[in-house]
């Protein structure tokens, strides 16, 4: 039997982790509708730029580290925040999307 294990973490969380700020970009869908996705992991400070993928890797190790994910667990997959809104003239940061998932098979 599998058990699939979810952890939803909010994107400070995850910043916190990585020591990252997350990167939104926006893609215009229609005239009126906006999709917000994350870019990259921006280091504060500086133009470097992490791959999202190798940010919830170290968010992974950190997770197993802590206890939050047993050792065992080897593979994993994520979801990152993504959303469709009204376009805006400003967004502010509560506009952007909260949430960071982690999902693992034990």
């Amino acid at each position: 039997m599998n058990i699939t294990t979810i952890i939803e973490l909010e994107n400070k969380e995850v910043e916190r982790i990585t020591g990252a700020k997350l990167v939104f970009t926006q893609e215009h869908i229609e005239e009126n509708i906006v999709e917000t996705c994350v870019e990259c992991f921006k280091f504060e400070g500086s133009e470097e730029c992490m791959d999202t993928d190798d940010a919830m890797q170290l968010v992974f190790e950190q997770l197993k580290k802590d206890g939050s994910i047993p050792e065992g667990v080897q593979d994993f997959s994520f979801q990152m925040p993504s959303c469709e809104r009204i376009k805006k003239d400003v967004y502010e940061e509560s506009d952007m999307p909260q949430k960071v998932v982690i999902t693992f098979m034990s």
